[in-house]
């Protein structure tokens, strides 16, 4: 069975043209690199625009379809049907609120995962099916990575679509060369011979138990055996694990100055960013060959340079809790 993959994915896609400039995409074999910035306002890099837009989308990134339902269902016994639809947006968002919780800005990794969430759904067109992977033995290990898993299509290196399985990787850091070293030492943890066994056994039975996909889904029963290990449909799949990295650059910061107006601003930027395109590539598969087992899968890096990743954090922060972060 073919399952058509847009028809699950019940996000405004159209945000990334509103919100975002793709200034290159490199395709070599099993990697793709791809380069993005927020849109700027004005003679500055700016990303509250991308934030509140982001914000727009934290219910669907939080709830799944069957919670909502079941959300829409006690409200519905509480106060009434017309009533209940009026106030579930506001519950939605509320407890959105809650999973990401009052962490401190600097540490919380959730924003760089939602973007990566949003990304996958909106341009590789793959459904999130889980949330970040944990592990069964500890609950609370959640920095070894797979930052959410999703299903869907991909181009493999012969130019055929074929159905994929994505385990994502989020990664904001303060150096680029940083955040490439640590979004790959998470990811190897999947392929690495010592751990792999592991993986099979907990990883997928986790992504089972919190499934995203309703069971009325007509889908359902393929969607399970995707993530079943050992299953015909499982073997069918390819891996891809899209990368999302947010770095600093400072040469940003020099363009803004530079800078006459809004569309000089982009064109600098985007000059800037081609430009460093073979170095940024250059270093990507540099770092891929210490990882043998990764090059032998798929691997689709969303590259984001930032004149400050702190305004971005902060401003998430500020965004879903309506209060600057204080200790």
């Amino acid at each position: 069975m073919k399952i058509d993959w847009d028809k699950k994915i019940k996000i405004d896609t159209e945000w990334t043209n509103r919100q975002l400039t793709n200034h290159f995409n490199d395709k070599s074999a099993k990697v793709v690199v791809r380069a993005y910035t927020p849109k700027v306002t004005g003679t500055k890099f700016c990303c509250n625009s991308l934030i509140e837009e982001l914000g727009y989308l934290l219910p669907d990134y939080v709830h799944s379809e069957k919670s909502k339902k079941k959300q829409l269902k006690s409200l519905t016994a509480k106060y009434g049907e017309d009533i209940a639809k009026e106030r579930l947006p506001n519950a939605l968002y509320s407890e959105a609120q809650t999973f990401f919780g009052k962490k401190q800005p600097a540490t919380d990794g959730k924003y760089g995962e939602l973007l990566l969430f949003a990304l996958c759904e909106s341009i590789l067109k793959s459904k999130m099916v889980a949330h970040k992977i944990e592990g069964l033995s500890n609950n609370k290990d959640q920095v070894k990575g797979g930052d959410g898993i999703f299903l869907g299509n991909y181009e493999s290196t012969n130019g055929n679509l074929v159905p994929a399985i994505f385990i994502g990787e989020s990664k904001i850091m303060q150096e680029r060369s940083k955040s490439v070293d640590e979004a790959l030492d998470s990811l190897n943890r999947f392929h690495d011979n010592q751990t792999q066994a592991e993986f099979n056994q907990m990883e997928f039975i986790v992504a089972n138990r919190t499934l995203s996909l309703d069971e009325s889904d007509i889908d359902y029963d393929e969607v399970y055996e995707r993530l079943t290990p050992g299953t015909e449909i499982f073997k069918n799949q390819i891996t891809v694990h899209p990368i999302l990295l947010m770095y600093n650059t400072t040469t940003i910061s020099k363009l803004e100055t530079k800078a006459a107006d809004k569309e000089h601003l982009e064109l600098l930027i985007s000059n800037h960013i081609c430009q460093k395109k073979d170095e940024i590539v250059k270093i990507i598969n540099d770092k891929l060959n210490s990882y043998p087992e990764i090059k032998k899968v798929y691997v689709d890096f969303f590259c984001f340079p930032f004149n400050n990743i702190d305004n971005f954090r902060n401003g998430m922060y500020f965004n879903i809790h309506k209060v600057p972060y204080s200790n």
